[in-house]
């Protein structure tokens, strides 16, 4: 399907190189690849893959290539100035999209400046406008499929709720173990799963960490760094509370949402 990024980025490629961050399995390699299709030569290399790491670390891939994709590359040691040297000798014709995961979002503010070389964009999952255009549905008949499903590509597409069910919790065991993880070194794996499946009860009410932190037998402030880790992650989304007094609005508990709606426990 047409992601509804695809003609912003088509039109960025155009001016500069452009980063292209977002969720675990939001989509970005499938529209990377959606535009490999559309231009008549491309070079895609992941650094997952020896064999494209091999060609990374020499950067030997095709100069003549109409665009060049490079996927994962902030798992590169010192991948900013390497991504700088890049973008600087690359031919003024050539057009160069970097994926990555919402880690890339945490790190691309901090180490060798690359402001001014790229265009940023971040990929958010399928929205009710997006589903209505694939499938022809009415509004309302989008809306209850993606708050059964949530928006990303797999369970959204899935032939079956079975299916979709089976996808997420396969996701949210990856996500722990890989991306919570790598992202944050964290060793307690078990009170943050735990940490998720309570907040996945409380989507929409006044959260308290301190309550919360009781429950699990840690410090609030051990929550309140899993909340900001999963904040980063784009796993969920924190809404503060609204009052004319900042000050009371600071000491008021904010709400939590998941990004993928498919996330939230029924009452």
């Amino acid at each position: 399907m047409q992601r509804y990024l695809e003609p912003q980025l088509r039109r960025d490629l155009a001016r500069k190189a452009v980063v292209l961050t977002g969720a675990r399995q939001v989509g970005k390699t499938t529209l990377a690849r959606q535009l490999i299709g559309q231009v008549s030569s491309a070079s895609y290399l992941n650094w997952d893959v020896p064999a494209d790491r091999a060609v990374l670390l020499r950067q030997s891939w095709d100069p003549r290539a109409a665009l060049v994709v490079l996927d994962e590359i902030h798992k590169m040691p010192a991948w900013k100035p390497w991504l700088k040297g890049v973008i600087d000798a690359k031919p003024a014709e050539q057009a160069l999209l970097v994926t990555g995961s919402a880690r890339m979002d945490t790190v691309r503010q901090s180490g060798e400046s690359l402001a001014g070389r790229y265009l940023h964009l971040h990929l958010d999952p399928i929205s009710v406008r997006e589903w209505c255009t694939q499938t022809g549905a009415d509004p309302e008949r989008a809306l209850l499929h993606l708050i059964e499903r949530g928006g990303f590509p797999e369970p959204v597409l899935a032939d079956s709720a079975d299916e979709a069910r089976r996808w997420r919790r396969q996701y949210a065991t990856d996500l722990i173990r890989e991306d919570v993880l790598e992202f944050s070194r964290l060793q307690e794996i078990n009170a943050m799963r735990v940490f998720v499946e309570l907040l996945r009860e409380r989507v929409g009410s006044p959260l308290s960490l301190a309550s919360m932190a009781r429950d699990l037998v840690v410090s609030p402030t051990t929550l309140k760094r899993y909340l900001q880790i999963l904040q980063a992650l784009h796993v969920v989304i924190v809404v503060q509370p609204w009052h004319r007094n900042i000050a009371r609005s600071l000491l008021q508990a904010p709400k939590v949402y998941f990004m993928d709606t498919g996330m939230v426990k029924g009452g």
